[in-house]
């Protein structure tokens, strides 16, 4: 397993990140059973995965995690997010500690920006926590180019968590990458996968289940003249399946932690077998005429988005992550 250096910390991640979004998240993501979490946490660790990620806002994943890493913490960096508001975040990263069991979280994040809140006082306040021992690194989640210059304007910024796939190049498009590399910030792409939509099992509307709340029911790249041209993105990701004897979702992760800027992904994994397969993204290279030509496939369809929105369709100036925080411990108490 090769590391990669997380901007200008002394963090050395693994260059896929285990995402903990599936656990105890049902209601976004089906029933995961704990024991098939527990087993995928220790298998990823075993092979050499260091990272998983996580939040408060995720229901029970921090939970899940905490109890997960109990006899491994010394293996694992944590990442966990929480909320924009400074007058919170004392009770959100307390709060986070206790749910895992630790004395301090490596790696903190500002889930999203909240427009009536100054960037500079969000920032503010995680530098407090920090200094008080809680934390040992700053990022963000979710932040525009000029969010993040602000930010960095304030002190060092580890990482900025971005969704970024073939399709949704919100970070390209708006100037992050830039950004980034200007100021030595680490970039966690999320959704590197397209929320399964490259892994080649997803073919037509029909393959996506009908439950209430499925998470792809609300992603915009399964929307309209969107998903249409994401076919046949997954067409060619069948041709360079064949080329290189990989599975779609190995030549999309491969893709993903290839591109300039990028430190790592950020890959869910509901079973071992998922695993398996993801990790086999490692290790290997396309010739560059097809990392291009898939680029150049994918960059064309993300002028179909408006980056106003985030990948999951909401209005950026209209999230207000504090609340849904308290939405889902909310939903947390009341299903325990």
């Amino acid at each position: 397993m090769e590391y990669r250096k997380l901007g200008k910390t002394d963090l050395l991640i693994s260059p896929i990140i285990l995402g903990a979004w599936q656990y105890g998240c049902e209601r976004y993501w089906g029933n995961v059973p704990d024991s098939d979490a527990f087993e995928v946490i220790a298998e990823a660790i075993d092979r050499g995965i260091n990272t998983i990620d996580t939040a408060i806002g995720y229901d029970d994943s921090e939970i899940i995690v905490g109890k997960a890493i109990k006899n491994i913490r010394d293996k694992v960096i944590v990442v966990t997010k929480g909320g924009a508001d400074p007058k919170k975040m004392p009770q959100w990263v307390d709060l986070s500690l206790k749910r895992m069991n630790l004395d301090y979280i490596d790696l903190y994040l500002v889930h999203y920006p909240d427009v009536d809140i100054p960037v500079e006082d969000t920032i503010g306040g995680m530098t407090e926590i920090r200094d008080a021992g809680k934390i040992r690194y700053i990022g963000v989640s979710n932040f525009s180019g000029k969010q993040l210059e602000r930010a960095a304007s304030v002190t060092d910024i580890a990482c900025c968590q971005q969704a970024y796939n073939f399709m949704w190049r919100e970070i390209e498009d708006t100037g992050t990458v830039r950004v980034c590399l200007e100021n030595q910030i680490g970039i966690l792409a999320y959704s590197p996968l397209g929320q399964g939509l490259f892994t080649g099992k997803i073919r037509s509307r029909e393959d996506m289940p009908e439950r209430e709340g499925y998470i792809r029911h609300i992603t915009l790249l399964f929307q309209g003249d969107a998903f249409n041209e994401g076919l046949k993105l997954v067409d060619s990701l069948d041709r360079l399946s064949a080329k290189y004897n990989k599975t779609p979702a190995q030549i999309t992760i491969n893709w993903v932690i290839h591109q300039q800027g990028i430190t790592a992904a950020i890959v869910g994994n509901k079973r071992v077998k998922q695993l398996t397969d993801n990790l086999a993204a490692l290790g290997w290279k396309m010739e560059q005429e097809d990392y291009d030509r898939l680029s150049a496939q994918g960059s064309r369809i993300s002028k179909l988005f408006d980056y106003s929105c985030t990948m999951f369709g909401m209005k950026y100036s209209e999230v207000k992550i504090d609340e849904m925080i308290d939405a889902s411990l909310s939903f947390c108490n009341e299903n325990n």
